[in-house]
């Protein structure tokens, strides 16, 4: 009996290779891959049912639906800068610090009672 060593650690008594996977019995047939999703198909046409009906409706949805674009509404500069530390002074539309009780326009804010 031999020694175990890293060489013959995978070889068997009889000297087959214990790693080595069996060769298949036959070969399986290649199958069509589906053009819109690339999985296999096992259809006849080579197109999964589901991927042609997605494909159907986008085609039929572009016509049905009109194309809008989501229009944007005009920011404000002041909105831009406005941070949870500032209000915006009713009389001159102006960003004062939340601690201020009176704008440099001369308003005057009341102070709020809710914490």
């Amino acid at each position: 009996m031999l020694p175990q060593t890293q060489e013959n650690s995978d070889i068997c008594n009889d000297g087959a290779d214990v790693n080595r996977k069996p060769l298949p019995l036959y070969i399986a047939p290649v199958r069509k891959h589906c053009p819109i999703c690339g999985e296999a198909s096992y259809s006849f046409a080579g197109v999964h049912p589901q991927c042609a009906m997605k494909q159907a409706d986008l085609l039929r949805m572009q016509r049905i639906k009109p194309s809008t674009k989501p229009v944007k509404k005009p920011a404000s500069p002041a909105a831009a800068e406005f941070s949870r530390w500032q209000r915006v002074c009713p009389k001159c539309r102006t960003l004062v610090h939340v601690r201020k009780k009176a704008c440099d326009c001369g308003h005057i804010f009341t102070p709020s009672t809710g914490h």
